[in-house]
């Protein structure tokens, strides 16, 4: 039989094992070098999950690449995808 700790211990490896890879969706405005982050997403083993800033569309992906197909393209402008760290669990909030 297993003791508390040792599944909280395991309940957490498994957890960092399969939690979502996080990223951003920027658009950057080359005349005045504005970035903007125009959504925020999840990639998984097997798909990927987008949400605009705004909160008014949201995407199922088959990899977290295809995020870009799905912005405007404007003048002047790159999009890219930034991967967000992963926080560090001694970091106080």
């Amino acid at each position: 039989m297993c003791d508390a700790t040792e599944l909280d211990d395991h309940a957490a490896s498994i957890v960092a094992a399969q939690a979502p890879r996080l990223f951003a969706t920027v658009m950057t405005n080359h005349r005045d070098n504005d970035i903007e982050i125009i959504g925020w997403g999840m990639e998984f083993a097997d798909s990927a999950y987008m949400i605009t800033a705004d909160g008014r569309n949201q995407y199922f992906l088959a990899e977290a690449e295809n995020a870009l197909m799905y912005v405007r393209s404007e003048p002047d402008t790159t999009y890219d995808l930034v991967w967000v760290a992963p926080a560090s669990p001694c970091t106080d909030r």
